[in-house]
């Protein structure tokens, strides 16, 4: 069954997807995604994420929604949706196979194709207030649900069964998507305990990030991380948990308040105007360079996130240093911000400030104590 995203949340998408395509010469557009096919028209289907959006994916052309369409492989599509495209100028595409591509080729040649990526990311920037107080409340949901798990992190516990709980309390809470595998995931203490850094690992801070059935022993360093969906928008929720009745040592304090330090860097450096360069420069400020960057490798110090759990901008990844000078925050941005502190023999901490990017500076929207170690 095809249900709708509220008028309200669709209308700010929309205009910004006309005007993106306006901008860009694009005269519509045939796209397979889920999560594309949402973002521009507001139609999903549980039935089709059930069942494989490759095999049998909704398909917008234009603001016309059909499903279940056939898979993007199959030159057949073109000919379902055919009367539905322009007869020439430039459509944007998401992603078609060499078939469907042949076909298209055939019955429209003078229609150019052009990658939707362009068109679906110029469409997400500025947002709306109505969507940034979605996206705050769908983080504040999943934080309370976090915070609801504390007590539960102690030894004897396997990383599964915390997963598996908060995914019964997330979905009690109302959050409606499970976007990414839920981890809760023991943090290595020393590099021994990181087989696999190795190749382009060596020389960066050991990081783990997986659940299994391994059972928390004392004192570990439990990393905890989501990404839940709510009315069509994101949430990107982590902390780090000890597993200990003890208070923090000495070192694990100082290590959380590192990366409170680097947080705070990158937040005040994050205003419209800056680059995702720039706030990977930010979270380098004074950063020792004999040391690997305070980021788990490949991933981001700061990202983008909004109808996708991961958007531009992207700082701090193994992006290349023109691609990530060129995205440039405005204002609306709702970023996260997560550097990764690792000190050997003491383990690491991480965790994920939300923000809103306003017209001079930013604005922290979590609600839980980031860069210090929960409360008992």
């Amino acid at each position: 069954m095809i249900e709708l995203d509220q008028p309200e949340l669709l209308a700010p998408r929309k205009k910004r997807v006309t005007r993106a395509a306006e901008m860009l010469g694009i005269d519509g557009w045939l796209l397979t995604t889920s999560q594309a096919v949402r973002t521009v028209t507001g139609a999903w289907s549980d039935d089709v994420d059930l069942f494989g959006e490759w095999s049998s994916p909704i398909v917008a052309v234009g603001n016309t929604v059909l499903s279940p369409g056939r898979p993007p492989s199959d030159a057949r599509l073109i000919d379902e949706v055919i009367d539905l495209l322009p007869v020439q100028g430039t459509i944007a595409v998401d992603r078609l196979g060499p078939l469907a591509l042949e076909r298209l080729a055939l019955l429209r040649p003078d229609l150019a194709v052009q990658d939707a990526a362009m068109l679906l990311g110029a469409a997400k920037v500025p947002r709306d207030q109505i969507e940034i107080a979605v996206l705050v409340e769908a983080h504040r949901r999943t934080e309370a649900v976090l915070l609801s798990m504390v007590d539960l992190v102690v030894p004897g516990v396997s990383e599964r069964d915390l997963t598996s709980e908060f995914t019964v309390r997330a979905a009690e809470s109302g959050l409606d998507r499970m976007h990414l595998d839920t981890v809760f995931s023991v943090l290595p203490k020393d590099e021994a305990q990181a087989p696999w850094a190795r190749g382009s690992w060596v020389g960066r801070s050991p990081y783990r990030e997986l659940t299994t059935d391994r059972v928390l022993a004392e004192g570990d360093h439990v990393a905890f991380d989501a990404g839940v969906g709510y009315r069509g928008y994101t949430a990107d929720v982590g902390w780090t948990l000890l597993a200990s009745a003890d208070a923090p040592s000495p070192a694990e304090v100082a290590l959380a308040s590192a990366w409170d330090e680097v947080a705070r860097r990158v937040i005040d450096a994050a205003k419209p105007g800056v680059s995702a360069s720039e706030l990977r420069a930010a979270a380098l400020d004074g950063w020792d360079p004999s040391r690997p960057p305070p980021w788990p490798y490949p991933l981001y110090v700061a990202h983008g996130v909004g109808t996708e759990l991961a958007e531009p901008p992207f700082a701090g990844a193994d992006f290349a240093p023109e691609a990530e000078a060129a995205m440039v925050l405005v204002e609306g941005n709702v970023l996260m911000i997560e550097p990764y502190i690792w000190e050997a023999g003491v383990g690491g901490y991480r965790a994920e400030y939300c923000v809103v990017v306003g017209a001079t500076g930013t604005d922290i929207v979590s609600s839980l104590p980031y860069g210090r170690w929960p409360d008992r």
